[in-house]
């Protein structure tokens, strides 16, 4: 797969993972409803820009340098990485190492998630292309041997 395209899948896996996040994010908070969006907002401003660097990146590399195809593995280096950013970003703020780790464990599994299935998708939608081509081809050359 060219890099373009796995960098594609990346942003958008990274976009729909910071969508979705938005809203599931503030549920791990004991506030009232009115903050509820402003708890997603405010997780999201720390999180989100997280996500698309560091993130994108190191997912890029894991894959690019991924020699084994396991799917564990690689579910835990994502998993991992995303709790060495919380255990980071604990370091600047007292108290809130557990719910970082929350936050990063729910972020890396749902980017993780989309990420596979939109790779997954991809290559049935590139395997049918192909299936198309070649039925085409073959009843292109089958249409040239009859006559009319």
């Amino acid at each position: 797969m060219s890099g373009v395209n796995m960098l594609d899948r990346k942003l958008f896996a990274a976009f729909f993972t910071s969508v979705i996040c938005y809203f599931i994010v503030p549920l791990f908070f004991d506030y009232s409803s009115e903050s509820y969006f402003v708890i997603g907002l405010s997780v999201s401003i720390v999180t989100v820009p997280i996500l698309f660097v560091v993130g994108i990146l190191s997912s890029l590399a894991y894959e690019s340098f991924n020699f084994s195809k396991n799917i564990g593995l690689s579910y835990l280096i994502h998993l991992g990485c995303a709790v060495l950013c919380a255990f980071l970003f604990s370091l600047t703020a007292t108290g809130v190492l557990f719910i970082a780790i929350l936050i990063s464990f729910v972020y890396a599994t749902i980017f993780f998630i989309i990420d596979n299935l939109s790779r997954y998708i991809e290559g049935l939608a590139k395997n049918s292309e192909g299936k198309l081509k070649r039925a085409v081809d073959i009843s292109t050359q089958d249409g040239d041997s009859r006559k009319d």
